[in-house]
């Protein structure tokens, strides 16, 4: 099998050229992709646990109390304990962070934009499906 034919190298060397170009895009804004993943699902009201953004961005928690302690030195990030849990901490987004995604939303969709510019929506459709079927077969490995 040439290595071309393998979907593996297919996929890994798009992700590789899609992260590169992500960075780019974000690097004016001092934020890397990883970031921009926790703050796309925080809000400035409504809070979620270390483990809910885990859940929603698809990291193991270790990584995102890391991104997360990171956030929080830029000020973009606060931190409030759980009156239900003292062992859990609500996180919210704070005005700087609220800021910082206002102003990365037409960054992140105008990245989007470029990336997909050459697919229907037909094709885009099918694309999702098919990179969600390819993660479920190996979601637990």
């Amino acid at each position: 099998m040439e290595l071309f034919d393998l979907t593996g190298f297919l996929i890994h060397r798009t992700d590789m050229k899609l992260t590169n170009f992500f960075i780019r895009k974000l690097k004016p804004y001092s934020v890397t992709p990883e970031q921009w993943g926790i703050i796309s699902v925080l809000d400035g009201d409504r809070a979620l646990t270390q483990k809910e953004i885990a859940e929603a961005i698809d990291r193991d928690q270790s990584t995102v109390v890391r991104m997360i302690a990171s956030l929080e030195k830029k000020d973009m990030v606060k931190r409030v304990q759980n009156n239900d849990d003292r062992r859990s901490h609500n996180l919210f987004l704070s005005a700087k962070g609220m800021q910082l995604k206002t102003s990365l939303l037409p960054v992140v969709r105008e990245a989007h934009e470029v990336l997909t510019r050459n697919l229907s929506q037909a094709e885009l459709a099918l694309l999702h499906d098919t990179l969600h079927k390819l993660y479920l077969n190996v979601k637990e490995d």
